[in-house]
């Protein structure tokens, strides 16, 4: 058994054993025999004279009184040995979670023409009037060509805003449903989603794509530039040596290897190697099963980074990892006092291909050069 394997039975919850059902039967049927015995039941073919029956058949409308009274009882009893027999396994920790992740998706094949990772990111904020609060979210998608890695095309698009939760909606509802909001101040963080500076919409943009020539956006975190992705070391020391930030703080490490592992189009041995590197890390611990935004369950691995706008603060992150594959579903920034989500990354799709991607609206490197 591989060790995903391994981690799917832990999170599993079993049933009970054949021998557990078998002896919760038996226990039910003495109580209900006791239960008839206690009311003359047992044995008993009738103290008062009835109407004829026909061979064979039980006195029902003796029987069922009883019956009800008993199974009060014994189903008490069963719910006790069957939720003795199903107590869940312990959970899988973040170290158990990381390396079958390494394990499983080091097997992913990383060939073709063109790598590519298509992210859905959101920002939530208060309308203006501070009533409720909208998530705002855009699509943005990464292509490099295997040949010419030193270029690469980005495609964005502003998808819209919506009220966040379901108290959300009914209030935005009790505001008169607006489908646009104006901020005097600016839009804040929803700016980098490609919203207007004061205007917040609930329709969608266009899609734009760029060509740029400028691949230090990879690392920015660290600022060290490579212009091709056979310079991600594959190896979780090296790795490290690469990502470690200058001061030497783990949860900086923990950080850009999240974001490496979520955002970053790299290969699937990469991707195994920095989720080796995370799990030898004490700063991450797990919290079972979460949801990401686009509505897909996985097991959650939680850390804690410096805030860089609240000196003497710390963000909740949380990274979602699917159990099935090893594969990032998201990368989640959560309030540290309620844990509702600030900010979030989710990958709706990675892929390999030797199809040239579609590229709407083309603004060639000539263009961004300008």
């Amino acid at each position: 058994m591989d060790d995903l394997a391994a981690i799917r039975q832990q999170c599993a919850v079993p049933g009970p054993s054949a021998e557990t059902v078998t002896r919760g039967r038996a226990r039910v049927l003495a109580l209900i025999e006791q239960e008839h015995a206690s009311t003359g039941l047992a044995g008993r073919t009738g103290s008062r004279r009835s109407a004829p029956r026909s061979a064979g058949r039980s006195p029902r409308r003796n029987r069922w009184p009883a019956f009800g009274l008993g199974l009060t009882t014994a189903v008490t009893v069963v719910t006790l040995v069957l939720s003795q027999a199903a107590q869940p396994p312990a959970r899988p920790s973040a170290q158990q979670i990381l390396l079958a992740a390494a394990a499983s998706v080091g097997k992913q094949p990383a060939d073709g023409d063109w790598w590519g990772i298509k992210l859905i990111k959101g920002v939530r904020q208060r309308e203006p009037g501070g009533r409720y609060t909208l998530q705002v979210t855009a699509a943005e998608e990464t292509w490099i060509q295997a040949a010419q890695q030193e270029f690469h095309w980005t495609v964005r698009q502003y998808l819209g805003a919506r009220p966040a939760t379901l108290p959300d909606e009914q209030a935005w509802r009790a505001d008169g449903s607006p489908a646009a909001w104006t901020y005097r101040d600016g839009v804040g963080r929803a700016l980098l989603l490609g919203a207007d500076y004061e205007r917040l919409t609930m329709g969608p943009g266009q899609a734009r794509s760029d060509e740029w020539a400028d691949t230090n956006w990879r690392l920015v975190l660290v600022d060290k530039p490579l212009t091709e992705m056979e310079e991600l070391p594959q190896d979780p020391e090296r790795l490290r040596a690469l990502l470690q930030p200058p001061q030497g703080d783990t949860t900086d490490l923990v950080n850009n290897l999240a974001e490496l592992i979520v955002q970053v189009p790299v290969s699937s041995q990469v991707r195994a190697a920095a989720y080796e590197l995370m799990a030898s890390l004490p700063a991450v611990t797990t919290k079972g099963q979460a949801t990401d935004q686009l509505g897909r369950t996985g097991q959650a691995i939680v850390y804690l980074k410096p805030d860089p706008e609240h000196p003497g603060r710390q963000e909740r992150m949380r990274l979602i990892v699917d159990p099935a594959t090893g594969a990032p579903l998201a990368l989640e920034e959560l309030s540290p006092d309620t844990h509702e989500i600030v900010e979030f990354s989710a990958v709706e799709s990675t892929a390999w291909t030797d199809q040239k991607p579609n590229l709407p609206n083309p603004h060639p490197l000539d263009e961004n050069t300008q």
